[in-house]
């Protein structure tokens, strides 16, 4: 390229206006912004077969199936999860988290499709490996029952006979209530250190409330990978554990959107602009 040039005196020297187009180019494509895609498409599967994997399964041989246990097994791998794999892919587990981020500008839209696929998929893999673990026991005849119990649902499948209405708000508002403390925390304003803590005792506390009613999807790539395995009740009634979660998320992803410090949206910026 051939540069301009300005005249001072006696010395010409390059107009740096020309560079400025090609420099920038180059500073973005080559600026390191954490993990690539792949990697966290990983951490979300990995995270994902986890949760499921211990956190249902503990679900299923809680001692007199009380609330509060499954509440702690499943915060405690939250807590795990988040900070093994917070640095690597926000550590979502949950595709209502991941639309709750996307709303609230925290991820790019064709990232946020892959990840829910990756945890769809890594919760069904946990699902499958505890069919795999108590298919030949022998106090246990039938797997797919065994599982069921483990399943979300409503009605008659419901652990205290609670209806559909009930069971979607709960599971709308305990979904929001857990991506709202999320995003809070994962905030760049957030003190840091606080977000295994605070997201994991959430889980504790929001589990313990939903189990008597949903028995605790709030987490459709969990509901999914249960009712895979389970009666074929809980297919029929998927839907609603996948419609209540993310119109929990959303509202939760839409006030973020409006009133979070414009901080959270730089790395969004960032990517985009690296993209274009």
């Amino acid at each position: 390229m051939a540069a301009a040039k300005k005249s001072t005196g006696d010395a010409e020297i390059p107009d740096a206006s020309v560079y400025a187009e090609e420099f920038t180019e180059e500073v973005w494509a080559y600026e390191p912004v954490g993990p690539k895609l792949s990697t966290r498409l990983v951490a979300e599967f990995v995270g994902t077969l986890a949760l499921v994997l211990v956190g249902v399964g503990i679900a299923l041989i809680a001692t007199g199936g009380l609330p509060i246990s499954v509440g702690f097994g499943f915060g405690l791998v939250i807590l795990a999860g988040v900070a093994t794999a917070g640095h690597v892919s926000g550590a979502h587990f949950n595709p209502a988290v991941t639309l709750a981020a996307l709303i609230a500008g925290r991820i790019r839209a064709a990232d946020a499709l892959y990840y829910a696929i990756a945890q769809v998929l890594g919760g069904a893999l946990g699902a499958a490996i505890l069919v795999a673990v108590y298919a030949n026991h022998p106090q246990i005849p039938d797997v797919r029952g065994f599982l069921t119990n483990a399943a979300i649902g409503y009605g008659d499948h419901s652990p205290n006979g609670f209806g559909l209405a009930p069971v979607l708000i709960v599971e709308a508002v305990g979904v929001a209530l857990l991506t709202a403390v999320i995003l809070a925390v994962t905030s760049v304003r957030a003190p840091k250190g606080l977000a295994p803590w605070a997201i994991g005792l959430a889980f504790v506390a929001v589990i313990t409330w939903a189990v008597p009613v949903s028995n605790a999807g709030l987490n459709p790539a969990r509901a999914t990978a249960t009712a895979i395995f389970a009666d074929g009740w809980a297919l029929q009634q998927l839907w609603a554990f996948w419609v209540a979660p993310l119109v929990g998320a959303a509202v939760v992803g839409l006030l973020f959107r409006a009133f979070a410090p414009d901080e959270d949206f730089e790395v969004v910026e960032v990517l985009e602009t690296i993209e274009d």
